[in-house]
């Protein structure tokens, strides 16, 4: 009742004081002012700066373009000054008309001691124009501008994101791919380019190949993978911690903009050319080419920008996982259970990755305003094959696994952008168009075993330690045991039209502000397609005898075991000494055997081609063969449709140093879900799918306001209290269910998911000036309520309240057994917290004498902590899985957020001479819960992370505009890994090691 009642009262309060505003009768005598502020040296436009009317509360700030506008000056000699961190303040006396508009530009020196000689570099500005841009702003903003991304050894956007505080980053085949804002996992945060929200990438995850098929998982989230973004096309990236009413709610970790450069001035081009070393698999040959043209036409009124870019890059990799199960319940003296080794894997993954883009940014200068076109493809094709050796420690088997694949994900963009300023109101309209595909076409599975290759581990034991229980006993007693072929098809489309309408007012000279308006209408539509037809290889009887005997007379000499009935590893071994090299230090004694797919790609393409051998020419349960029916191609099948409507009413307010912004954001879902439910039939002819629809919807009222004060003109402090959104993953909103063959296990997603709600708290302080540079301290605190989570319970003819039964799943007539298992997912009833601060301090020592004036420090710090309510239950009867449980919430433990790192450091130092310039960044990510298991004992935690990084470049003296460069990432080697909480074994390890770029760059 309190919550409705405060949003009752925060709209009533907005629309009195929008109809109050609006009645204003506007000051007479009164002009407008507008103009470039711009670096007088370069002559590169300054974005950010502050302009301030002397004396009055009147003040704007330059665009990213360097252009102003300041609103109802009053009359008469008025003092504007420009200010900007690094430059000297100038300040102009203007005779204000008592109408119209005045143009006047600034031109801003950088500041140095007097008599020395100025050196603008690009550290310094680039340094500059990102703190000034958090300042102006009126949210809580880190910033990266173009110069200081230019300057960053980092391979694309996320990286480059990672920088800044309170960001921590996953890793797709080493390399930065996706952002945790705070703790919140990327799922948790918005991704746009010029406002407009990016389609999410997708992602897969290959399910069981054999003995239940199809019922592979898929996780399609809502994140988006920022790897896809080459920096060079960037003009700036924001991440905003506190959000306004006239930004997209969904993101209760923050909110991440991109916005893309446009034609400057003249013909401009940019070429740049690098090659690159991967130290861990010995490899020079990276590449990557970007080439840009920029030009304007007719007066500077129309713009045209270009650019284009290929990238290829090794990225192999030597990987380690583990897996833990509680062996007996009673609590050790380390204040846990004793904790077995049940299995680990080892993974010599090989990939090579390529990266295609280009955008095309069209805009028509108005003479108020501007229309842009944006224009924007990337695809990232990764062409990748594993081979890995698994030791079962639970069962006693080897296992040997090989798959390969090409994964193509793509993102385009098309937007439409106006805007225009009628002195009275502004608009801002846009309409764009973006799709998103994850394509992977094809991805054989093969898998071999032998039985008794390991012994039993012990309690308490690390993997480490277990390297003496391993038995291979050669290719002989290794048998193929079966094969798949996996794919996978996501893609999003999604239209959006938002309008923005401003109206700017002020009351005497000591106040003003604007009031803002505006709407968004979202049209989401996401498909996903998944296949795993597979094929056990072993004979028997009917299709499983006929079909070992086809592949024996089309593939002889294959060696075959006839008393078991299989084929040896004998025919598949591969004797590449790259693959059977040294392993992680042969920690566990290397791969103990690698497989050739040759051959077993073609038995593959045999089998499925041959009509007889599919499981659907015969009816009897498991009768062998290949199996391609529907519970393999239907079950992660699925379209959803979103129809997303938002409107907000908000204002700003300045008045003695005080700026203050509020209103409220009302967001509207409507969707459509169309899935599969199945059981397994084994057999093909048996099995059937019904089409199932449901219609998730959700509407929220949120009110948001944040305050600035500004003591002086070095200090100023902000606060801000908003409400956030995060809307459940594509896959968790599912309305189907899928029973195997047993009738023991439903997979389930549930459509009556609530979105999760944050109310965030955010408070800063800041230092600022030109002997300063930045020094802000601030403190963040959420509270979520709704987090989704997957849980399981058993199912009985008659549910407690709240749970379902068996009748719940009934598909075609059959029910699942009394005492069946579902998994799914519910939303928690019990509230997550996160909390922590950030310290922030970027300095340039120009006040040193040379040549100690070109130094630049930056460092920032971010400490977290989360706790959320998982549920288990402490009955550990099946150590195995995750116990059953007869409610939601039997009982429940508190843990950490997924993802969240209790501590971000980021410290760089920089410097430039002249035509040289030098950085040495560091980067620490404290660890971080990588998995939350049944119990504690399963949890698996990152260790702490800390990285070294080096980025030299030298302009060449006898051709000015040309450059040349070495990026170093990973200078110290490190590896990612993540342990297992009671005695500390791995439960993860990647191997991707020390890249290097060298490359030249020729502007003019």
């Amino acid at each position: 009742m309190f919550l409705k009642y405060s949003i009752e009262r925060s709209l009533k309060v907005c629309l009195l004081l929008f109809f109050f505003i609006t009645q204003i009768s506007f000051a007479q005598g009164t002009a407008t002012v507008r103009g470039v502020v711009y670096d007088k040296t370069t002559k590169g436009e300054l974005p950010g700066a502050s302009l301030i009317v002397k004396g009055t509360g009147f003040g704007a700030a330059s665009d990213l373009d360097g252009k102003f506008i300041l609103r109802n000056v009053p009359s008469g000699k008025q003092t504007i000054v420009a200010s900007y961190i690094g430059y000297v303040s100038q300040s102009i006396i203007l005779e204000i008309p008592e109408d119209g508009t005045l143009t006047q530009n600034f031109a801003l020196v950088i500041k140095t001691i007097q008599g020395q000689e100025v050196v603008v570099t690009a550290q310094a500005i680039g340094q500059s124009s990102a703190i000034q841009q958090q300042l102006t702003s009126n949210k809580i903003v880190n910033v990266v501008s173009e110069a200081r991304i230019q300057e960053l050894p980092d391979f694309n956007a996320a990286a480059a994101i990672g920088r800044l505080p309170g960001v921590s980053t996953l890793q797709s085949s080493g390399e930065a791919n996706k952002i945790v804002v705070r703790g919140l996992a990327p799922q948790y945060n918005q991704v746009t380019i010029g406002g407009v929200s990016l389609p999410s990438t997708g992602s897969t995850q290959i399910g069981a190949t054999s003995q239940g098929g199809g019922s592979g998982s898929i996780y399609n989230d809502r994140s988006v993978d920022l790897s896809m973004i080459t920096s060079y096309m960037i003009k700036s990236i924001s991440v905003y911690k506190s959000l306004t009413p006239d930004q997209n709610a969904n993101a209760i970790g923050g909110s991440v903009n991109m916005e893309l450069r446009e034609a400057p001035s003249e013909l401009h081009t940019d070429l740049l050319w690098q090659s690159g070393y991967t130290a861990k698999s010995n490899h020079y040959g990276n590449y990557r080419a970007v080439a840009t043209v920029s030009t304007r036409f007719f007066d500077d009124q129309v713009g045209l920008y270009a650019l284009g870019n290929i990238e290829s890059y090794d990225r192999d990799a030597d990987n380690m996982s583990a897996g833990y199960v509680i062996s007996l319940h009673k609590i050790g003296a380390n204040g846990y259970d004793p904790v077995r080794v049940s299995n680990v894997t080892l993974n010599r993954h090989i990939e090579t990755r390529k990266r295609y883009g280009g955008n095309l940014i069209l805009d028509y200068r108005l003479p108020d305003g501007s229309i842009k076109m944006i224009n924007i493809f990337n695809r990232l094709s990764s062409n990748y094959q594993d081979y890995s050796t698994t030791l079962n420690y639970q069962n006693g088997d080897l296992g040997f696994r090989y798959r390969d694949g090409e994964n193509n994900v793509d993102i385009a963009v098309n937007s439409l952008n106006l805007t225009n300023d009628f002195g009275f109101m502004s608009i801002d309209l846009k309409f764009a168009n973006n799709y998103s595909r994850n394509f992977l076409p094809s991805s054989p599975v093969f898998n071999f075993s032998q039985t008794q290759g390991v012994n039993s581990a012990a309690d308490n034991v690390t993997p480490e330690n277990l390297t003496n229980l391993i038995r291979f006993k050669g290719t002989t007693q290794t048998y193929l045991t079966d094969m798949s072929l996996f794919s996978s098809d996501y893609k999003e489309n999604n239209q959006a039209y938002k309008a923005d309408f401003k109206i700017p007012f002020s009351i005497g000279q000591d106040f003003s502000g604007f009031v803002k308006v505006g709407g968004e209408f979202q049209y989401k539509l996401h498909k996903n397609a998944q296949e795993t037809p597979y094929a056990t290889l072993r004979g028997g009887s009917g299709i499983a005898s006929n079909m070992m005997a086809g592949i024996r007379a089309n593939f002889p000499g294959l060696s075959y075991d006839a008393s078991a009935a299989e084929f040896t590893a004998d025919s598949f071994t591969n004797f590449d000494s790259k693959l059977n090299g040294d392993f992680l230090g042969n920690r566990f004694s290397g791969l103990l055997w690698v497989t050739d797919p040759t051959i077993l790609k073609g038995i593959l393409n045999y089998i499925r081609s041959v009509p007889q051998f599919s499981a659907d020419s015969a009816t009897s349960v498991n009768p062998g063969g290949w199996f391609y029916g529907y519970y393999q191609t239907l079950p992660n099948n699925y379209k959803y449709i979103e129809k997303y409507y938002a409107a907000y009413l908000m204002s700003e307010l300045n008045f003695s140093g005080v700026m203050v912004v509020g209103g409220v954001r009302f967001e509207q879902v409507k969707s459509l879900f169309q899935a599969y439910n199945l059981v397994d039939g084994r057999d093909n002819k048996s099995q059937r799918y019904y089409v199932v629809t449901a219609y998730p919807e959700n509407k929220f009222f949120l009110p948001m306001i944040q305050a600035k004060y500004t003591f002086n003109e070095w200090l100023d402090l902000r606060a801000a209290y908003t409400q956030t959104l995060a809307r459940p993953d594509y896959h968790q909103l599912s309305p189907h269910y899928n029973m195997d063959y047993s009738g023991f296990n439903v997979w389930s997603g549930n459509p009556k998911l609530k979105p999760a709600q944050a109310y965030n708290h955010d408070l800063i302080i800041t230092l600022h000036s030109n002997e300063i540079g930045l020094l802000s301290i601030g403190g963040f605190y959420k509270v979520v309520k709704n987090f989704t989570y997957s849980t399981q319970y058993r199912l009985h003819k008659s549910a407690p309240a709240g749970l379902d039964s068996i009748g719940t799943y009934g598909i075609g007539g059959k029910l699942p057994n009394n005492g069946a298992i579902v998994y799914t997912y519910v939303n928690s009833p019990y509230l997550a917290y996160v909390r922590g601060f950030e310290v922030d301090f970027q300095t340039r020592l120009w006040y040193l004498p040379v040549p100690f004036d070109g130094i630049l420090l930056g460092a920032n710090y971010t400490h977290i902590n989360s706790s959320a309510t998982y549920p288990w239950r402490d009955d550990r009867s099946d150590y195995s899985v995750r116990p059953p449980i007869t409610s939601v919430f039997d009982s429940t433990r508190v843990g950490r957020l997924i993802n969240q790192p209790n501590d971000i450091l980021n410290a760089w130092i920089g410097y430039d001479y002249k035509g040289f310039s030098a950085r040495l960044s560091f980067l620490f990510q404290g660890n971080a819960t990588s998995y939350v298991g049944a119990f504690s004992e399963q949890d698996g935690y990152q260790r702490n992370y800390f990285r070294i990084d080096a980025s030299i470049k030298q302009q060449l003296p006898w051709l000015e505009k040309l450059e040349t460069y070495l990026d170093i990432s990973n200078l110290n080697n490190q590896n990612n890994s993540s342990a297992q909480l009671s005695i500390g074994g791995f439960t993860n390890e990647q191997n991707y090691g020390l890249t290097g770029n060298l490359g030249v760059r020729y502007r003019f």
